[in-house]
Parts: structure tokens; sequence; C-alpha cells
């Protein structure tokens, strides 16, 4: 019998394969670079990022295709030629500040370049398709549109576009002269500079005439506004390349209302945890309206009157809660508004302001003696039906006390002075706690700890329960071959939140007890895999695929900064640009996935943030004072043009 397979280019991460991402709130598009074999080497993603989907669900997927009809064809004195594995390399560039995505390949001795753009808030991505030494040979240009047949079932031409219609509307347009087989297009390519030739691919969500002129201009004054890291020497040009590419995943990642999927690909849902981590880095990249539209959508639809944050687009509640998410909500809102003044927002949003930072007060989450946070999960999301105990988490304790702190301040702005005296205090009293209460501070043997239970005692390995009833949850969640899933000790120490109260200045970077910490998370340096990365945690605690995360390496490389320690955190980064490749994405993390029963594997807008706030605040070291903004750069060959307020 033989089995039914979807095409190779469903996969997320097959070897040898990179992806660009570019689009407009309306439109996201992902431009596929793959070297193996069996994908298409120059693929197009196209897909609404305001509807989740998986790649194989994405509007120009085909099933026994895959995204093999997305490459364009040139065709000179009828000799046809397409890029290959071997012969195509694909880069960022830019046109007049206008970010593309640009394409080289060859057709017999001719070279063609392809490029790729969006315009903010429209709907449409071009394909520029340019032909040089074509001389006076015959060439033209052949697309196609084979739409997802799970999403559209009518296909066909009219005037000068080929659509498909379905659950939604995708259309290929074209300016120059054209004809029409089916579903493919033929274009005549029309003179253009140095002798070349050029034509136009236009791929949109309505048939209607595009000035593309018109947008162009747009898209170059959008970035003109935002932030710019300049490299001064050759070892920072990478650096800067890939914070440039982060700024522009992030934008592509974001529909209109503010919107986007946790893990593009992967999961489908909104966390406001996530929500509140990108809104920081677009004001950092200089994004302000964006960063605002993201927070619109966290104060209005990804919390609720009782002040609970969403995760996986959920309301919990209870023990589940993650109470960081409540604290990390409150400290965008202050960033946003000390690098924006936008304090109207602030004004308008205040009443679930109030609720957001008061949830973390309530009795059930609120220790009164200690005046620290305890619940039934950790950052990771791991909960008690994996073994983590009720108790005190190391990174609730450190957003909950940034996150009343910033509450204090935004309360303070508007003259709301019993909020203000409120937070603060909560904050004071949580992070004294913290620091040197007698039976429950997070510091043990001179180092910060990952948990630490009701009755005072340290938390550090998991106690999974492995009775019957837990039977469904181990099949759906734990995976046979996971080593959560394993008999045997599974840790709960180190784990990369132990990091935060570091980044975060709760503990002295410069201080014993940072450094002890620090060297304690080096064992999460490639623990169970070749390659280096840091890992979330103890391996033996992990309830899904082993393997190094980029958010995981960010963070401890934004700790060493903090120390002083720069050749540590450069090993770290240098990690991060190596898996970025020439794209400037990365996947959730790096290893094996079963899949089923997990889902595929991601690109988590998560780490295009983090590795801008680790740029911004941790290598060029921003910081606003005063109404004011400073850089004191820890890193050589670095300069940078950051977007402050109305300056």
């Amino acid at each position: 019998m033989n089995e039914q397979k979807l095409h190779p280019d469903f996969q997320t991460n097959p070897p040898d394969t990179e992806y660009f991402f570019i689009g407009s709130g309306k439109i996201q598009a992902a431009i596929q670079w793959s070297k193996h074999p069996e994908c298409t080497p120059l693929g197009l993603i196209i897909s609404r990022p305001e509807h989740f989907s998986r790649k194989a669900a994405s509007h120009l997927f085909h099933p026994e295709f895959g995204l093999e009809r997305t490459l364009v064809t040139v065709i000179i004195d009828g000799i046809r030629y397409k890029p290959s594995h071997s012969d195509l390399d694909i880069r960022w560039s830019e046109y007049e500040g206008v970010p593309n995505i640009f394409a080289t390949w060859h057709a017999g001795d001719c070279t063609i370049r392809e490029s790729f753009h969006t315009s903010p808030e429209s709907d449409y991505l071009i394909r520029w398709v340019n032909i040089i030494g074509a001389g006076t040979r015959k060439v033209e240009v052949e697309a196609a549109l084979y739409a997802n047949p799970a999403l559209f079932s009518s296909f066909g031409s009219d005037k000068n576009f080929l659509y498909a219609k379905g659950y939604d509307l995708i259309y290929l347009a074209t300016k120059q002269q054209n004809s029409f087989a089916e579903r493919f297009m033929k274009v005549i390519p029309e003179p253009f500079f140095g002798g070349s030739l050029e034509a136009h691919l236009i791929y949109s969500f309505h048939g209607e005439e595009i000035d593309i002129n018109d947008g162009f201009d747009s898209e170059r004054e959008y970035w003109e506004k935002t932030s710019t890291v300049i490299a001064k020497d050759k070892p920072a040009e990478i650096l800067a390349a890939i914070f440039k590419a982060a700024k522009i995943g992030l934008h592509s990642a974001i529909a209109i209302g503010g919107r986007f999927d946790s893990s593009i690909w992967q999961y489908g849902m909104e966390w406001g945890r996530d929500a509140s981590v990108v809104v920081e880095a677009l004001v950092h990249s200089g994004q302000f309206e964006l960063a605002k539209s993201v927070l619109q959508n966290i104060l209005t639809k990804l919390s609720n009157d009782e002040g609970m944050i969403a995760e996986a687009s959920r309301f919990r509640g209870g023990a589940n809660s993650e109470l960081d998410s409540n604290g990390l909500v409150l400290h965008s809102l202050q960033t946003y508004m000390e690098w924006t003044d936008d304090v109207s927002f602030i004004k308008e949003h205040w009443k679930r302001i109030v609720s957001t930072a008061d949830f973390l007060l309530c009795p059930e989450f609120l220790d009164e003696e200690t005046g620290m946070l305890k619940s039934s999960r950790d950052l990771w999301e791991r909960m008690e039906a994996m073994g983590l105990k009720q108790g005190y988490d190391v990174a609730h304790q450190t957003f909950g006390i940034i996150g009343l702190e910033a509450a204090s301040e935004l309360a303070k702005k508007m003259g709301e002075k019993d909020s203000c005296l409120r937070w603060y205090n909560a904050s004071e009293k949580m992070r004294s706690s913290f620091l040197s209460h007698p039976t429950h501070s997070m510091i043990e043997n001179g180092k910060i700890i990952k948990r630490r239970l009701l009755d005072g005692q340290v938390q550090k390995e998991l106690h999974v329960e492995r009775e019957e009833k837990n039977n469904d949850f181990f099949v759906n969640f734990i995976p046979g071959g996971m080593p959560l899933a394993e008999e045997g000790k599974h840790f709960l120490e180190p784990d990369t939140a132990q990091s935060l109260p570091i980044i975060y200045g709760i503990v002295d970077p410069k201080s014993d007890v940072a450094c002890s910490t620090m060297q304690d998370l080096e064992k999460l340096w490639s623990q169970a895999w070749n390659g280096g990365g840091y890992g979330r945690y103890d391996v033996s605690g992990e309830p899904d695929s082993p393997g190094p995360w980029p958010l995981a390496t960010c963070l401890i490389a934004q700790a060493y900064f903090g120390m002083g320690e720069n050749e540590k955190a450069i090993k770290a980064v240098n990690w991060l640009i190596e898996k970025a490749g020439s794209g400037g994405s990365w996947f959730e993390f790096y290893g094996e996935r079963p899949t089923p029963p997990l889902p595929p594997v991601g690109i988590l807008p998560w780490t295009w943030a983090q590795y801008i706030t680790l740029v911004v605040t941790n290598i060029l070291g921003a910081k606003v004072e005063n109404g004011k903004i400073h850089l004191s750069a820890r890193v050589d060959g670095l300069d940078a043009k950051l977007r402050f307020r109305n300056e």
C-alpha cells in the first residue's frame, strides 16, 4: 500500500533551509531559501498575519507541489530556466531605505535578480524580476498561482490577473503585457536601466489596480522613522544586520490590529506575555505606532476586567496563572510611555491597567507575610502535573517586582497617589523578601534559586505523579522519549530564569551572587547536544524536545553583558548570529521534534524581540533618565540612531 505524503516543503525546519520574513500588517510573506534537495530552493509563503496558519495551510502551499509553483520561470529564446539549489543566493537589501529581499540566480549566461517588498498597511507584495544580459533575445517571465486547495476552490483569470477564490481571495497581477494559460501567467518584461529587462508580479488580497510607486513612498517613510543600529567596523556589521532583520521580522509578524501568532506555523495562539516583550522591542526599534497597536490588543483582548492576562488565547486563572505576564504587561506600558510620552494612551486604558496590577495583589497569589507571589506554574509553563509544586517562582517574583514598580510610576504620572503607594510598597516588600527574607529568600547558599515551596524548602527536583489518572496527560503532553517521561531524577535547576533578577537589576550584576548563579547556568550550554546554545533549563526536566533555545541564549547574553562578562556574552551572541543565518530568523529551539504528537517547530517573534532589546539595552546601553535617553555602548564598533519621543 502506498502511503500518501505531503510535499517535503510542509516541514518548517528541514536541513539547510532558512527564511526571510517581510510584511505590512495585512500581508505576511516568508521567502524560503533551501539547499535541501527535496525542498523548493526559492519558495514564497504568503498568509494573512491576523489568520494564524501552519506552513502547510498558507495561501500558496500545494499538497503535491509544495512551494514549487511559486518559482518563476524565465524563458529565453524558448529555453526555460528556474533557480536551483546550487545556483541561488538570497540576502537582505534595501533601495532608498526600503528593505527588500534580494535573490540572485542565472538563466544561461543571463543574471536574474528578484526582489520582494511590501508597503505599510497594504495587502500586497511586489515581486520584481530583473533580467540582465539578454540583449535582443526574446524573453518571457512565467509565474503561476497554484493556491492552496484547502482554502481555495475556484481558479481563473480576468483582465491582467490570475485569481483564486474560496475561504479567502488572492490575486497575482502584473504591470506588463501578459497572457494566461490556466493557472499560469506569461509576462513580457519591459526595458530597464542599463539595457536589462524588468517585470513586476503583484500578489494581493484584492483585484484592484495598485500604484506601486505610491506604496514605495509609504514604505520609505515608515522605515525612515525607525531606529537604526550602525556598524562602524566589519565585526559589528553582522550584529547590526541581524538587528535590522529582527526589526523587519516583527513588523511582518504583527497584524494591523496588533495580533500575532506567538510562534509562526506552530501555535496559532496569542500570549499576553509574548506580546508585552514584543511591545518593548517595537519601542526600542522605533516602531511606536505598531507598539501601541499591540498594547491596545493586550489591554482590550488579551486581558479581562479581573486583571487576568491571556495565555494560549485563554484565561486560566487559579494556581496555574502565569503571574509573570501581569508584570511584563505593566513593565511594557512603562517602557512605552517613557519612550513615546503618550500619556493619553495610559489614561484611556487606566481602568484595565489598575486591574492588571491589582490582580497580583489578590490573596490567592500574594503571601501576606512575605509579600511574594505563589502559584503552581513557572515561566516555561510547567505545572503541577509535571511535578512543579505550589510555591514561589523566580520569574514570577522578578516580573512582579518590576511590574508593580512600573505600575507605581504610571500611577504617579496619572496623579493616582493611593495606587502609586500601594503598588510601590508591594514591589518593595517583594524585593526585600526576595533578597533577604529569613526563610523564603530567593537566594540560597550564595546563589539565586529557581523555586521555593510554601514551607520554605527549595524545590530542586520535579516529582511527577505517574498514577493511572495521568495517562492521558502523558500521552498528549509528555510523549515517550522525552526526558520528563523517563524514569529517574528530573532536576529543576539550573534554569535560565535564574538570570532574570540579574538582567533587571534586582540582584547586583557585579555581586558574588550573580557570579555564582551564572557559573551554574553555564551547565546549560551544549548540555545534551553538540554545537552550543543554552537550553531553558536542566534537560532532565524537559517535557518537550531537548535542544538549545535562542530565547534562553539571549537572556544569558543579557545577564553577562550586565555583569561586564563581555567575552561570555559574545559567545552567546555569536551562536545566535550563526543560527539566524542570512534571513535573520530563529526557530523556537533547535533539535529533533516528534511531530506528531508535538506541533512543528515555528519561528518565535519573542526571540526577534529579545534580540532587539539585547542590542538596545544591553549592548548599546540605552537608558531613559529624566526624560532623556542616554547611550553607554558595551561593545566597540556600534552606534545607533534611536527614535525617542518627538526628537
